[in-house]
């Protein structure tokens, strides 16, 4: 049997197995008799069922030159527009349908995330286990805080909110662009850059998130290609010596075209539909604050609602573990869990005069999410190489659209791309473990000691 047909076999499987974990954890809000009841008298489901059930085949070009289907929801959303349509044509007012597309639909980005990630990884093991668990991290992922917003997953908050679609094809058809770019960087794919464009400009149809998606495109570009991709001239030698020429790198090539097709878009948005929807001109302080609260929204909450104990004590807890994975000789780890227990009930005693602080389940949760968030920032400060910083800045970046607005499915872009990049920090610290350099390194000689301590091979156990 031939390699390829193994390894396609291998990346199919891990696809579906992707799909299957995003439709289980949604699979309640598609046959649950109390979240199909609300769409009986949901503003947004009714209308946009009024509206197909009054469009015509003719609205189709109305579509493609004005607003979108709609009523009284000034968008430029044409390919949407049609799709509600079409949906309206098959199942009527029975909202059930809807809801299996959404929920067909968020499978289908499960495993384009999947396939995404392999790419990025690595199609190995290794690489497939992360992108695996960069799915089940965009599942579990929770929603923003807010007023009448459940404290449920975004991916089953999208899926049980159909209207949410706009989100998921926009998504969908983003996620395929970076795969397809991705493979064209790597050599893979000839046309890549051509499909990736098509794909980027009917997410654009669907919904406006997709503008960032350069953005996203120039963190790609350089994780595969280094700093040397953002170079504007080129040296070179002639027969007068040495000259400086203007020569852009693929970053530029790549980003700034883009980046004009973007403003194109948006301007032609701007004029078909004069009134619509759009960002609102504010302070860049106000832009940095709202996009510091974006990326820390669940440890600041948290910190908010319990006080600055949770802080401390999350961050003894966080550098016990990081001191115990760095020390030469890791004694054994019951030494370990004491120091933890102890140290944490002496802190919280101390700070909050109880020592239940540390034994309740609520508070104990809560204690777990900032200790992970400061070791996953302690993690992200030895990075040197590898996707983590790029996954990072493209996480923030689909962020842009919504500093002005918040409703809990704007955040299921951004809960795919945290979930690239918590995924990419465990790889790397599987790659540590797994080269043995999550410790110190001994030196050979101690200085005026005498005594030389030698140095742990890569391919012994230190310890």
């Amino acid at each position: 049997m031939s390699r390829r047909p193994r390894e396609f076999r291998f990346v199919v499987a891990g696809a579906a197995i992707c799909a299957v974990i995003g439709l289980a954890v949604t699979a309640h809000a598609v046959f649950s008799p109390r979240v199909l009841a609300h769409y009986a008298d949901s503003p947004d489901s009714v209308n946009i069922a009024e509206s197909a059930e009054a469009s015509t085949p003719r609205d189709i070009l109305r579509w493609w030159t004005g607003s979108w289907l709609q009523k009284g929801s000034v968008y430029y959303r044409p390919l949407s527009s049609i799709l509600f349509w079409l949906e309206y044509r098959a199942f009527g007012w029975d909202f059930q349908g809807y809801v299996i597309i959404s929920w067909l639909v968020h499978g289908w980005i499960c495993a384009s995330l999947f396939l995404l990630g392999l790419s990025i990884f690595g199609a190995s093991t290794q690489g497939a286990l992360t992108a695996l668990v960069a799915v089940a991290l965009f599942n579990v992922r929770l929603g923003p805080t807010g007023p009448s917003w459940s404290a449920v997953p975004v991916s089953y908050g999208v899926v049980a909110w159909w209207p949410a679609q706009t989100d998921q094809m926009s998504l969908a058809f983003s996620l395929g662009a970076l795969i397809v770019l991705d493979g064209w960087l790597k050599g893979t794919r000839r046309n890549g850059l051509w499909l990736a464009a098509i794909l980027w400009i009917a997410a654009l149809l669907f919904k406006e998130m997709a503008v960032t998606l350069p953005l996203v495109a120039g963190c790609l570009i350089l994780h595969r290609r280094g700093w040397a991709s953002l170079r504007l001239r080129q040296v070179e030698d002639t027969a007068e010596g040495r000259r400086a020429r203007l020569a852009p790198g693929l970053f530029w090539k790549v980003v700034l075209p883009a980046l004009a097709g973007a403003a194109a878009f948006l301007a032609l948005r701007s004029f078909l539909v004069a009134q619509a929807w759009g960002p609102k001109g504010a302070s860049i302080v106000h832009y940095l604050q709202r996009a510091l609260w974006q990326a820390t929204e669940r440890p600041v909450v948290l910190f908010e609602a319990r006080g600055p104990w949770l802080l401390v004590i999350s961050g003894f807890l966080a550098l016990c573990i990081y001191l115990y994975a760095r020390l030469p000789r890791r004694p054994s780890a019951v030494w370990l869990v004491m120091t933890m227990v102890i140290g944490a009930g002496a802190l919280g005693q101390l700070l909050a005069g109880n020592f239940a602080i540390i034994t309740i389940p609520r508070e104990l949760g809560a204690i777990g999410t900032m200790t992970l968030f400061i070791l996953g920032s302690i993690v992200l400060l030895h990075v040197r190489t590898g996707p983590a910083w790029p996954l990072l800045a493209s996480a923030l970046a689909v962020h842009l659209p919504i500093l002005h607005v918040q409703g809990p499915h704007y955040f299921y872009w951004p809960a795919a791309f945290w979930g690239l990049f918590n995924a990419s920090l465990l790889l790397y610290i599987w790659q540590r473990a797994a080269a043995d350099t999550l410790q110190w390194q001994r030196r050979d000689a101690e200085v005026g000691a005498g005594n030389t301590v030698e140095q742990p091979r890569e391919s012994e156990p230190s310890g």
